[in-house]
């Protein structure tokens, strides 16, 4: 077995950083809901952010249904939250859970991705504000220059998994 001290001083040694906790303002979770057509599971519901958003740079882009979930939240339960609170006359079934995502850049994002499906024979909802329209656009052929960055990604890593 070789000794720390019998390598030689140019040898690489890894050091483990100590453990600090995230502060509450650095940890992000949030709930991205994917709501599709009863009858087409090709198409996602995305939701236009109007001059009021309160994110600036995502005004005129377009977003999935998405928030941050309060810690201790359910995400099953936050995701029918966030769909009353920004759509109108959406009647959907029950959330069912897709995957747990991670990123950590300027801060740590923890996403769940659910999805549910739109009722048959109900009418298409509409944005509530901050929001100004609702539309449902295929994920084989998004606009992407026209989504927002953070919520293409969360698309693109569902694609990545197995």
């Amino acid at each position: 077995m070789t000794k720390l001290s019998d390598l030689p001083s140019d040898t690489p040694r890894w050091t483990i950083p100590r453990r600090e906790r995230m502060s509450n303002e650095d940890l992000h979770i949030s709930d991205f809901v994917l709501v599709r057509k009863h009858d087409d599971s090709d198409s996602v519901l995305f939701l236009k952010a109007g001059d009021k958003f309160p994110v600036s740079f995502k005004r005129g882009k377009w977003l999935l249904p998405a928030a941050i979930l309060d810690f201790g939240g359910s995400p099953k339960k936050f995701a029918n939250q966030v769909i009353r609170e920004q759509l109108d006359n959406a009647e959907v079934s029950e959330p069912n859970f897709l995957s747990l995502q991670s990123y950590y850049g300027a801060h740590w994002d923890i996403v769940f991705v659910l999805e549910n499906h739109l009722l048959d024979g109900k009418p298409m909802p509409t944005a509530r504000p901050p929001f100004s329209a609702v539309t449902f656009f295929k994920l084989s052929n998004l606009p992407r220059n026209e989504i927002a960055d953070d919520h293409l990604e969360v698309l693109d890593e569902l694609k990545e998994e197995p």
